[in-house]
């Protein structure tokens, strides 16, 4: 009778087309020793174990056996395996090619396998490394399905091995093959644990970790083939992933200790005779991102490449003039796909999704043939770029709703892309300029990375049309502004000059905190310590958090340093940012300008980091990869022993509160260059001075605007709202239009595009004639935006010119053109989100209007006061920057709030203290550390199922790793974002290391769960809305 957890199985009856080989060895009660029988194969079997049989754990290659049992050969299915020997001893048989016998088996009450031979017989001692006791004598082989002919060979019994009480004498210390013995085996035979050495004519399999870019939250470990160089730490290399062949980056880790059954082998070394794309800085720096930040390494080493560096190949495969006739069968299904691809030939990326066997090695054998060839770009030839512009039949006014559902379905990305290329259509109408109709599809793949395959169906339907054209070399770059003297410093920049060079001398990592009022000059401070340091060879990193920023600093950097000065920013194309990147690592760009993602690049030398505005939340990535390039920066420039320079006329009030309690540096930069004072700043209560309804600017703001506009000087309006009005309203029911998809604020309503829009999920709708509540007719406008205060404007003011910057109208190259213009004094007004608050330096502006500075103080959030302060003040620094002196007037209801009423003082120490104490006596950052762990799906009561028990779990066990408060779960701010519901857990603790501890007790929670359910967490959030 069978064991109860014993199943019977049946053989499936595909014979197997190999032979015997080898000789037959006898047991010590003279069987045969049994071998690849060519017989039926066999998937997936159990075996029924007598009762007076034990099992016993194998610790060969991997896997379970049993003692006495039959087991199958993992790669023919023929009957290979096992009998009883005398006595206690045991025989074992190696089975077809090396692989261990029936290492799919389950044993009755067995365990796992590790490495080496049949170890740990039940309540035995755990047997040395390798080996099987007794004669190997006549193992067997299948040829026919890739094994290896090993006759003869026989072993030795090491020393020193116990027995067990059903075991016999384990671990081979040598081997001594017989005569006629082939001298090399698929597979390596066992050695003792003892000495573990190579044996003579075995192939021992070489190892290395990678980092492949997946959302699985580990490395992977890979074989390297015997004629193959081991490819170095940093590399990129071609490694089989599913199905797929995709780039992984090899890691300085120790490789794990996988059977060797399951390793797959290394397709390509793309590094190979050259540099590691990523060296041991860079690959560190990706470690130490990987864990403090909770995020899987593969992400990490992609977020850290430019885009082009993360492909596989970046070649195109052409065809010679080599007939193909001659050509291999396995070579023509790729012949037939390069053919297929015409001239501009195929690119070798898309070999893996091809369905061709063994793609790359399929490649390199027909370039060997002379039949293909891979071409890459040539640098000297001119460069031609996909362009994309809206068709006539695209026209708003043509285009019906039923059309563009038909076409665009429900993807709302693709309905975002048409809607801006509408957008570009409409103001080259309006300029008499056609060409500006044509959008380079980089600039669209910056905000949707999807965009060429998204626009797809829109291109079939003959609403969107490509064009091959001249490649612009740089959307946002900006002349050096003419080579001038630099100015002398004053005595506060001078001190914060000398302070650094201190610093600079000592040889080690130092950070300083350079707090200066708006328009201070740090700029200048900048300048002249990277001066400084490129006069010792150095190499320098300037981040800002902007990319309207980097033009105009880039002209400054490079009127001062020419050509060592490389700008990246999202602008570029991927040629372009891969040409950078080049450029940087080997050393012919030294100065390194650019947005959060610039922080990876590979300076040589790297002896100071700026981290500009260093406030700025924009620097914190919100999604991927949830990384501060602020503090990822620091941890750079510690690793090179260089300076950290963090500049900010607010800084955030971690900063502010370390540089206090002495541990960065701290220098104060409190007047500015010019002899004129900071702004006045006048508040204006719209409780006592109602607004215009329709505009939002009240009488004393709008007196302000025509005085300035009469006297020849220019105009900042801010309002942290775009569109036409945030809102529409029933005005029978009162219910607000809002997004199917999510629960939040209304729909915005946008009048220039005659459309209503999520600003959450990006959902684009027609403006509906009736309620969708109440069914009624009358739909009436709600509040202002932007764009109506701008044409507001236009109606009081007629012939001002005025121009509007927020993400509807300034993206890629109109960005640069709105920025330079007003800056040139070609338009007296421009209206603004929180984009003009980002640095600019505008001498013309003498007046800055806030319309309305409380805006975000209604948000549950521990920062919204600071964020108010900070953009409040910043814009309020955008005044009095030329000859003429500055007037800031500032529009609240909560005229009381510390936010608004140190902001209007420019005092940044009182409102510091009044938050710190608040923050002290919450908990909150500086005085704890957070972690947002959010938890989102589809279906609502799995996200709350999920989301409870995991906060649950958390607090039954954080408990043990010290001082950790565990807050929710509750529904976050918006708790239905894109038809997915979100929950939130908060993790709280004074100390970084409990924290640290608690977030290793989560971490393998990560990533997708089940039922839908995806689980992220953001170590240090910057916002918790």
């Amino acid at each position: 009778m069978l064991p109860s957890n014993v199943r019977r199985s049946r053989p499936a009856a595909e014979p197997c087309s190999g032979r015997r080989s080898g000789t037959g060895g006898a047991s010590p009660r003279g069987g045969a020793a049994p071998t690849c029988s060519g017989g039926r194969r066999r998937r997936g079997v159990r075996r029924a174990l007598r009762p007076w049989i034990r099992p016993v754990r194998v610790d060969a290659f991997g896997g379970r056996r049993r003692l006495g049992s039959r087991a199958r050969c993992r790669r023919s299915g023929g009957d290979v395996g096992w009998r009883r020997g005398a006595r206690r001893g045991v025989h074992r048989w190696r089975a077809c090619g090396g692989s261990p016998a029936a290492r799919s088996l389950r044993a009755r009450r067995g365990a796992k396998a590790g490495r080496g031979g049949l170890g740990r017989p039940r309540r035995g001692r755990r047997a040395g490394r390798g080996g099987g006791a007794g004669d190997l004598g006549g193992v067997g082989a299948c040829r026919g399905c890739g094994g290896r002919r090993l006759g003869g060979v026989r072993g030795r019994v090491g020393r020193g091995v116990g027995l067990g009480p059903r075991g016999g004498a384990l671990g081979v210390r040598r081997v001594r093959l017989a005569r006629g013995a082939p001298r090399h085996l698929s597979v390596p035979l066992p050695v003792s644990r003892r000495t573990p050495r190579r044996t003579p004519g075995v192939v021992m399999p070489r190892r290395i970790t990678v980092a492949v870019p997946t959302a699985v939250d580990r490395a992977f470990t890979y074989a390297v083939a015997e004629d193959a160089a081991v490819p170095r730490p940093g590399s990129r290399v071609l490694v089989p992933f599913g199905r797929r062949v995709v780039l992984g980056i090899v890691l300085d880790r120790p490789p794990e200790d996988v059977p060797e059954a399951k390793l797959r082998a290394v397709v390509a070394d793309l590094d190979e005779g050259g540099a590691p794309t990523m060296d041991a800085e860079l690959l560190s720096l990706a470690e130490w991102i990987s864990d403090y930040y909770l995020a899987p390494i593969g992400e990490v080493v992609r977020t850290m490449l430019p885009g082009r560096l993360a492909r596989s190949d970046a070649r195109r495969i052409v065809r010679t003039d080599r007939p193909a006739t001659s050509a291999p069968d396995d070579v023509r299904p790729l012949l037939s796909a390069v053919e297929e691809a015409g001239p501009k030939g195929l690119a070798a990326a898309r070999l893996a999704r091809l369905g061709i066997r063994r793609p790359f090695a399929t490649l390199a054998r027909a370039e060997a043939l002379g039949l293909v060839e891979g071409r890459w770009e040539d640098d000297a030839a001119p460069r031609t770029e996909t362009f994309v512009r809206a068709t006539v039949a695209a026209r708003r006014d043509v285009l019906s709703e039923e059309e563009l559902s038909r076409v665009a379905g429900r993807s709302k990305q693709r309905r975002l892309l048409l809607d801006r290329l509408q957008t570009a259509l409409d103001d080259a109408e309006g300029a008499g300029d056609p060409e500006a109709a044509w959008v380079a599809l980089s600039e669209l793949r910056a905000d949707v990375p999807r965009a060429r395959s998204l626009l797809a169906p829109l291109v079939e339907a003959g609403l969107v049309a490509l064009s091959e054209r001249p490649r612009r070399e740089d959307p946002f770059a900006a002349s050096a502004l003419p080579d001038e003297p630099p100015p002398t410093p004053t005595a506060d920049q001078r001190r914060a000059i000398d302070e650094a060079v201190e610093r600079l001398g000592a040889g080690r990592f130092a950070c300083m905190l350079l707090h200066g009022i708006t328009g201070s000059g740090k700029t200048e401070v900048y300048l002249r310590l990277i001066e400084r340091v490129r006069a010792e060879g150095g190499g320098a990193m300037v981040l800002v958090p902007e990319i309207a920023l980097t033009p105009q600093l880039g002209a400054r950097f490079r009127a001062r340093f020419g050509d060592e000065v490389a700008v990246l920013h999202s602008g570029l194309s991927p040629r372009q940012r891969l040409d950078a990147w080049h450029a940087i690592r080997d050393g012919r760009r030294s100065i390194v300008i650019g947005v959060r993602s610039a922080v990876f690049a590979p300076v040589p030398n790297l002896r100071i980091v700026v981290v500009d505005e260093e406030h700025d939340p924009s620097f914190k990535q919100d999604e991927g990869v949830r990384y501060h390039a602020r503090d990822v920066a620091l941890v750079r420039a510690k690793a090179r022993e260089a300076l950290a320079l963090l500049g900010s006329a607010t800084p955030a009030l971690e900063t502010y509160a370390r540089a206090k309690a002495g541990e960065i540096g701290y220098v104060r930069l409190a007047t500015r260059p010019t002899p004129r004072p900071l702004p006045e700043v006048e508040i204006v209560s719209l409780a006592v001075h109602r607004p215009d309804p329709a505009s939002g600017i009240s009488g004393r703001l709008m007196d302000a605007i025509r005085e300035t506009v009469s006297a020849g000087r220019q105009v900042l309006l801010f309002l942290n709202r775009r569109g036409y009005a945030p809102s529409l309203q029933c005005t029978t029911c009162g219910a607000f239009v809002a997004c199917p998809d999510c629960t939040g604020p209304a729909m915005t309503f946008h009048l220039r595009r005659n459309r209503i829009v999520c600003h959450l999920c990006g959902h684009i709708d027609a403006v509906p004639e009736r309620c969708p509540s109440c069914g009624q007719p009358g739909i009436a406008t709600a509040g202002a935006g932007t764009e109506r205060v701008e044409l507001e404007l236009e109606r009081a003011l007629p012939g001002t010119s005025i121009l509007r910057l927020d993400r509807d109208t300034s993206y890629g190259a109109r960005l640069h053109r709105t920025l330079e213009t007003f800056r040139r004094g070609k338009a007296q007004i421009l209206v603004g989100t929180q984009m003009l608050t980002k640095g600019h330096d505008f001498p013309g502006v003498t007046l800055v209007g806030v319309l309305r500075a409380d805006h975000g103080l209604g948000v549950p959030d521990p920062r919204a006061a600071e964020r108010v302060f900070q953009l409040v003040t910043q814009v309020a620094g955008r005044a009095g920057r030329g000859s003429h002196p500055g007037r800031v007037i500032v529009q609240a209801y909560a005229v009381q709030h510390p936010a608004v009423v140190h902001a209007a003082a420019h005092d940044y120490e009182a409102f510091a203290a009044t938050e710190l104490a608040l923050r002290r006596e919450l908990g909150n950052p500086p005085f704890g550390h957070l972690a947002l762990v959010r938890v989102v799906g589809e279906d609502e009561a799995a996200v709350d199922g999920w989301a409870r028990r995991m906060a649950q779990g958390l607090r039954a066990r954080v408990s043990a790793v010290g001082d950790v408060m565990v807050l929710g779960p509750a529904p976050a701010f918006f708790a239905r974002v894109n038809r997915r519901y979100r929950m939130q857990i908060l993790l709280r603790s004074p100390r970084r290391s409990d924290l640290r501890r608690a977030l290793r007790v989560l971490r393998p929670a990560l990533g997708a769960g089940r039922g839908g359910v995806h689980v992220s967490v953001d170590v240090d959030p910057q916002v918790l809305a």
